[in-house]
């Protein structure tokens, strides 16, 4: 049986986060033996590793320490955590997401000498290290001792190559989604009787947490200088959690006379149903790896439009399934939901086109069966060597 020790800062409601908890209970049904080693205690996803019988590994919980030592002992702690793992456990695949889990595994894993697979998973594009250069050049250095990486888009694979990974060392899994929540999805017009949404209003809809890169004022910009042209009943729902500048966008909302269309909904449960309910999906980011949200929109028939930026022109192919405009340019998003909401038409023609590409491209089963390939062949590689 192949073990698999997955170590990751957190199980909070992030996108690495989530595609772990829809990947690894599918893996875990493959047989292979999966755990999961959190450098932290906040697992809000933890119930659905439970639910798989996946065993998750929590870090301390701190709040009892005053809050000026509460990071340097975090660290320590997680760093211990992870060599007496490391000792422990010599004979699994470890495999790390995200950077400051990298870091700490990578450092265990010098210490403790250990040579088995040791593979990091990279789901951004690194725009990260220009805002935190010295993560960026810690991480170049542990990229030495790093087996394989894996990206998530060619265009995060490309940047690995420029950080000094050889091709060789270097994977691509696309994102997968399970398919079956949209396929089961009631009638559009059924969707909007049960939200309270007019059957007649035109509904644009982006899922994004509520941070600067994600692009919510390049969007409420956007829609401003297209209002006048828009059908009096338009809505714009913005469905994801607040990372502290949800005020100031309801104060340029305000501001470009569009609030009582703009509708900050936070997180939700329901949103493949939402989602179904809606006309046009937006995902207008500044960076991005590859963006789940995109694909579950297409999953439940939307038109996108999207920034070329990351892995946003691969899920998304421009003129077939959508409209690929340029990022931080709130002018051509302008134009291009201006199109999209003035063709009915080729917004059914596009939702279609793009809901069977996620079919055949980017389903949950397709996602899988890839790591399964690739940890397999890990496994013997390993074997073989000894």
């Amino acid at each position: 049986m192949i073990k698999i020790e997955f170590i990751i800062g957190s199980l909070e409601l992030g996108g690495a986060e989530r595609h772990l908890s829809q990947v690894l209970p599918a893996l875990n049904a493959m047989g292979f033996s999966v755990r999961v080693h959190v450098l932290s205690n906040k697992a809000s996803l933890k119930p659905v590793f439970d639910k798989a019988g996946i065993p998750v590994y929590l870090g301390p919980a701190l709040n009892w320490v005053p809050f000026f030592f509460r990071i340097p002992i975090r660290l320590v702690i997680s760093l211990s955590r992870l060599v007496f793992s490391f000792l422990k456990n010599r004979g699994a695949i470890r495999h790390v997401f995200l950077p400051e889990a990298y870091l700490l595994a990578a450092f265990a894993a010098r210490l403790t000498f250990f040579s088995g697979p040791f593979v990091m998973s990279r789901r951004s594009l690194n725009d990260y290290q220009n805002r935190r250069p010295l993560l960026g050049k810690l991480e170049r250095m542990m990229h030495r001792f790093t087996m394989i990486a894996l990206g998530n888009s060619k265009a995060v694979v490309q940047q690995l190559y420029d950080e000094g990974f050889e091709p060789g060392d270097v994977g691509l899994i696309y994102n997968g989604i399970d398919i079956s929540l949209f396929q089961a999805l009631a009638p559009k017009h059924e969707l909007r009787e049960s939200l309270s949404i007019h059957p007649h209003a035109l509904l644009f809809i982006i899922v994004a947490n509520l941070i600067p890169y994600k692009g919510h004022m390049d969007l409420l910009n956007a829609m401003a200088l297209i209002k006048s042209q828009l059908p009096i009943s338009w809505n714009l729902l913005c469905v994801g959690a607040d990372s502290g500048i949800l005020n100031q966008l309801i104060a340029e909302a305000k501001r470009l006379g569009i609030s009582e269309h703009v509708h900050f909904l936070g997180k939700r449960l329901d949103t493949p149903q939402l989602l179904g309910a809606s006309d046009i999906g937006i995902l207008c980011s500044h960076e991005e790896g590859f963006s789940n949200a995109i694909l579950e929109s297409m999953a439940a028939g939307l038109p996108m439009v999207v920034t070329n930026v990351g892995g946003n022109a691969e899920a998304v192919d421009d003129m077939h399934t959508g409209l690929v405009t340029p990022p931080q340019d709130p002018q051509s998003l302008a134009d291009a939901l201006l199109s999209m909401a003035l063709a009915p038409e080729l917004r059914a023609q596009f939702g279609e086109a793009g809901r069977k590409r996620v079919q055949e491209y980017f389903t949950l089963q397709q996602c899988a069966q890839k790591y399964a390939k690739f940890y397999t062949a890990l496994a013997d590689t390993q074997s073989g060597s000894d």
